[in-house]
């Protein structure tokens, strides 16, 4: 057989990264993922929504969300007791993790769509298709498999509280949660090592029970938000005193864009999602509104939204377009594709704020053989890809064949073996990659 080794420069979703760099200006109009925006607490789940299309289901609380390489959509339902998935090309919801009935499921190995979970409300997504969730009635930390499996890989007694920060390591090795301690019932930012060590990695003042969720930046710190004190706190990789980044501590409806991120009332301020560059966005649960915070600390009002009420408007409209379009959201989500996902939670809906970015490799005919690609992603970034062939270019019917992911300032080689009739092949950002 023929070896043929192809070198692929591969272009960011968010080519304009850097002290140039705008959020604002690489976001475009806002979209429903999921949710008719008509929901209460409560568990609406039906089996007719199974299969169904997303935005015609009615979800029952959902709290957080995130995605995979080829850009399905995971969504905690809380009341619902489950995991939901959007396919990739948001057609059809399904569920992968819970039975809709509240319980305490199994804690060694089974088919995650028999172990009933209890007002799940944390979820942390890998590129193949594993997820973690936080069970949080429960009091444990599940992970479930890309071939559907479950199992509890920590119990932890003291339980989450009102938190839902879980995040996880893309090797696994390291998982980062906010839960309670003994004895005292408080809230730290715990940690969680491959060989099972649990410590209290950072306690963030005033120790109260209100800590939202977690992400980490770029340069390995973490961004963790909290929910009683309406600040965010920046805690280095040693779980050092964590400091201030956004929020005055007050209560109260944000303030004018532009300005330093902690002179401002970031009311219940629960999401946050970090992008490639450091820079970051934030959700004020009871504040309504999406904020972006530049690489200067200077804040920027992102999307608008309600104090309370079931808001729902402005698909198709810009994110900055006057009026209220979102209420109360809960979580955020840098998706994998490059839009920007906001959990509401009590109007049930999941909303995406589409970027203007997203490049992709020209179409490369490859015939029988073996092939190596070796994916080169520029300094400062941080990715996910697919790649994806097609039989015909006439037109193109693109299959994903597997997920690629890049880490900050290194390089990434990705070997892929192939033998068969011709295709042709790319590599994309997974916007248009199909599958459920």
């Amino acid at each position: 057989m023929k070896n043929l080794f192809i070198p692929l420069i591969l272009a960011l979703p968010m080519v304009v990264l850097g002290k140039d760099f705008n959020a604002l200006k690489i976001f475009s109009t806002l979209r429903t993922v999921a949710g008719t925006g008509l929901s209460k607490d409560d568990n609406f789940w039906v089996p007719g929504f199974e299969g169904a299309d997303p935005k015609q289901v009615e979800l029952s609380n959902p709290h957080d969300c995130g995605t995979d390489a080829w850009g399905r959509v995971y969504i905690v339902d809380k009341e619902s007791h489950s995991i939901l998935r959007v396919s990739a090309d948001g057609s059809t919801i399904t569920t992968v993790a819970g039975t809709h009935t509240s319980g305490d499921g199994p804690d060694s190995p089974t088919p995650a769509t028999q172990v009933d979970l209890s007002n799940p409300n944390g979820l942390h997504v890998l590129g193949d298709g594993t997820f973690y969730i936080l069970d949080t009635d429960n009091k444990k930390i599940r992970k479930v498999t890309p071939s559907g499996m479950c199992s509890t890989i920590l119990k932890h007694a003291p339980g989450f509280f009102a938190g839902r920060g879980l995040w996880v390591s893309d090797d696994e090795q390291v998982i980062y949660f906010c839960g309670g301690i003994m004895p005292s019932g408080l809230q730290a930012v715990m940690k969680l090592s491959a060989i099972g060590e649990l410590t209290d990695y950072a306690y963030v003042p005033p120790g109260n029970r209100g800590l939202g969720n977690i992400d980490v930046a770029p340069d390995g710190t973490l961004g963790v938000t909290s929910v009683g004190d309406h600040r965010v706190y920046r805690i280095t990789s040693d779980g050092a005193t964590p400091l201030v980044i956004a929020g005055n501590g007050s209560e109260g409806n944000g303030g004018p864009s532009g300005v330093p991120a902690t002179s401002i009332a970031l009311e219940r301020v629960r999401g946050i999602s970090f992008l490639p560059d450091g820079s970051y966005f934030l959700a004020t649960q009871k504040g309504g509104d999406v904020w972006w915070v530049d690489l200067e600390g200077n804040i920027h009002l992102f999307v608008s939204g309600s104090r309370s009420g079931n808001v729902k408007a402005g698909d198709g409209f810009t994110h900055d377009s006057a009026g209220e379009k979102i209420s109360e959201p809960r979580a955020i989500h840098w998706a994998s594709n490059g839009d920007l996902l906001i959990v509401s939670n009590d109007t049930g809906i999941i909303r995406a704020v589409r970027t203007t970015a997203g490049p992709q490799t020209p179409p490369l005919a490859i015939t029988k053989g073996l092939f190596n690609l070796t994916l080169s992603f520029p300094a400062r970034t941080k990715g996910r890809y697919l790649l994806e062939s097609s039989t015909t270019l006439a037109p193109p019917r693109w299959i994903p064949e597997a997920g690629l992911s890049s880490e900050s300032n290194m390089i990434f080689n990705h070997f892929v073996s192939k033998s068969g009739d011709a295709k042709f092949w790319r590599i994309n950002v997974p916007t248009q990659a199909g599958g459920n």
